[in-house]
């Protein structure tokens, strides 16, 4: 069973961009409609676990606390671009290196659907100085991705979301929920001691490492093991061991 958590972007009382006719609707509003579409569509497909968040009560950070503590496999919250009425195409943003082929694949399925320009995947640097860092770090890591299929200021994008909706919805669920069953989800562990030293070997009498150290409920990857001691990785690559004794 793979969990995806969506998660609506923006709020109902600062609700994001507002788009041209034919959508003539804000993100959180247009949003909230396609995650409620891809949840009906997960009925119809082997293994998936879908539920919505909202920023609403307890902003980013809550909304994916709420997501973590469902034990959510990965995340997708939901956007729509913005900018000038030329402006157009799809593109998703990604931070961590497990997001980045979780990015690819709802990428391609988005743009097959829709049909619109391959705008690629970014990093939030990339995509508009640092826009979205905050949203795409809560997850740890596990995959999470921020999708902007269309831009909301062009018009005819605006037709052919509205057009596709139904398809989009489809499209992005299958994706990632195939992406995440996929994966072996057995190699993300949570820290369960208060305070985890992370070493530069399998023992305490190695150094411990400047990254460290971690915190109850963070995640790691769980590479491999020396006896009672695992090498792990974080969401940015870096490497180290902790006892095994303090993860789960």
């Amino acid at each position: 069973m793979s969990k995806l958590a969506i998660v609506v972007g923006h709020r109902a009382n600062s609700a994001g961009a507002t788009a041209v006719s034919p959508i003539a609707a804000n993100e959180y509003d247009w949003n909230s409609d396609l995650a409620e579409k891809m949840v009906a569509h997960a009925t119809s497909v082997p293994g998936a676990d879908v539920l919505i968040f909202k920023r609403d009560d307890g902003g980013i950070v809550g909304a994916y606390r709420k997501a973590k503590e469902w034990g959510a496999d990965g995340a997708i919250e939901l956007h729509f671009n913005s900018a000038g009425p030329s402006a157009s195409g799809t593109e998703t943003l990604y931070l961590t290196p497990p997001s980045r082929p979780f990015a690819e694949a709802v990428q391609d399925a988005t743009t097959s659907v829709l049909g619109l320009r391959d705008r690629g995947i970014k990093t939030p640097n990339e995509a508009s100085g640092g826009r979205g860092t905050q949203n795409l770090s809560q997850m740890g890591v596990r995959p999470s991705i921020l999708t902007e299929p269309f831009f909301g200021s062009n018009t005819s994008d605006c037709q052919v979301a509205q057009e596709n909706k139904p398809e989009l919805a489809r499209a992005q669920l299958e994706a990632a929920v195939n992406f995440l069953a996929s994966m072996d989800n057995d190699e993300i562990w949570d820290v369960t001691a208060d305070v985890l030293n992370v070493r530069g070997g399998p023992g305490t009498d190695f150094a411990r490492l400047a990254w460290g150290p971690l915190r109850r409920g963070d995640q790691i990857e769980l590479l491999s093991r020396e006896g009672e001691w695992a090498l792990v990785a974080n969401a940015s690559g870096q490497r180290g061991y902790v006892h095994t004794a303090f993860i789960a």
